[in-house]
């Protein structure tokens, strides 16, 4: 197998990465990631095979333990996490969760997410432009509080928290762990006060949901209910964001299809499918080996890691026809490949819903304000990457 440039390099973020993944592609199926040595899987149909393969399981603990996190309270949090189990234990928590967390219950959100989406957008407006990313940035954390149900003048306190806390999902450095294992027993100290507040005084957001769900007798303790809703907090906050600005950047980079979406707001929808596929802020799904198997032609044994490129099953030739292109109507067609970026099988993301709805009234709010401009080379702007990997800044000018 060729050797891969490490997945998680901060200095290769934009299209970079993309050509890194066509070359390795070009050597074969499979690739070496250079720091961990984990298997990088390249093309849609196996990315799409594994991904529901009972031979791979989540990472679990194992990038805990690789950075050498042994105890304390995030280690604790983050032990008890979906994303952390498997089995049983993944079963019963994404069972109760589910019953609360359903497509429904975001919907109901669908004007609140216009009216802010457009607030934001109208601010940029009548300043004649500004940033992008800024005019949206936590946007997505405004939605996941007002789905759960936090007091609307609370919602500022987590930004902070939540940019501390979104590089737990992959390899943090030391200064990172310390702020991180601060930053959780902060959020889970003020969920556990709104789980315990409206425990007392029920209504119909999420929280609600979480306290009240129950299957075959079980359900979670409040304790589970915290956890998970700073899980959801966590997990949603930068893969969304950064998601959001790759989407808004493929706009900005294709005017003459966002000139059809400010044309014909129901593309807003097929804008963020696409704009997903071409441009995935979370360039991999992390998996574990389980039990031994053949892995495309090589014996991998349990423990060894295997990282499922969704940046490159995303514009494999062989699954999409000019994978390149910014195509509004490549999912309208039917038979169409399946998009990744969100996972598949037992680990399929929980707020897909939310995500794509928070990234749709973006769109919708950014193609029908008067014509927007970018001020600066849509295709130099600088990039960053916490958890997912997005442009930092993108200014424009509205005419």
């Amino acid at each position: 197998m060729q050797p891969a440039k490490h997945i998680f390099d901060n200095s290769v973020f934009d299209d970079r990465l993309h050509a890194e993944c066509r070359e390795a592609a070009a050597s074969g199926p499979v690739a070496t990631d250079s720091m961990t040595g984990a298997h990088v899987v390249l093309r849609h149909a196996d990315v799409e095979a594994l991904a529901h393969s009972k031979n791979l399981v989540g990472v679990g603990m194992t990038l805990f333990d690789f950075m050498g996190i042994e105890n304390g309270p995030l280690r604790d949090w983050y032990s008890g996490l979906m994303f952390t189990n498997e089995g049983d234990a993944h079963h019963r928590l994404r069972r109760l969760v589910q019953i609360a967390f359903t497509p429904r219950s975001v919907d109901r959100l669908r004007n609140d997410a216009a009216l802010e989406a457009g607030k934001r957008m109208q601010r940029l407006v009548n300043d004649g432009g500004g940033d992008l990313v800024q005019a949206f940035s936590r946007f997505p954390t405004w939605m996941m509080c007002r789905l759960i149900g936090v007091p609307e003048g609370d919602a500022a306190l987590f930004g902070g928290w939540l940019d501390t806390l979104s590089p737990v999902f992959g390899f943090m450095e030391p200064e990172q762990i310390q702020a991180a294992d601060l930053a959780i027993i902060d959020l889970l100290a003020y969920v556990e006060q709104l789980v315990e507040h409206r425990s007392a005084q029920p209504g119909d957001a999420l929280v609600d949901g979480l306290i009240a769900a129950s299957a075959e007798g079980d359900r979670l303790s409040p304790h589970e209910v915290a956890a998970m809703i700073a899980n959801l907090l966590v997990g949603g906050h930068d893969t969304t964001e950064s998601q959001l600005a790759c989407v808004l950047l493929r706009l900005l980079r294709h005017p003459q299809q966002a000139a059809r979406v400010r044309d014909d707001s129901s593309l807003a929808s097929s804008a963020v499918s696409e704009g997903t596929r071409i441009e995935p802020s979370l360039p991999v799904i992390p998996r574990t080996v389980s039990v031994p198997f053949d892995l495309i032609g090589q014996r991998v044994e349990v423990g060894e890691l295997v990282f499922l490129s969704v940046a490159s099953a995303n514009r494999d030739p062989a699954a999409w026809s000019a994978p390149d292109a910014f195509d509004l109507d490549r999912f309208a067609t039917s038979g169409s490949s399946k998009l990744l970026s969100f996972g598949a099988g037992a680990h399929y993301c929980l707020g897909t819903s939310l995500a794509k709805l928070t990234m749709e009234q973006s769109v919708a709010a950014l193609a029908s304000a008067r014509p927007v401009e970018p001020t600066l080379d849509p295709w130099t702007l600088p990039w960053r990457c916490v958890l997912g990997r997005s442009p930092t800044t993108m200014p424009v000018s509205v005419s």
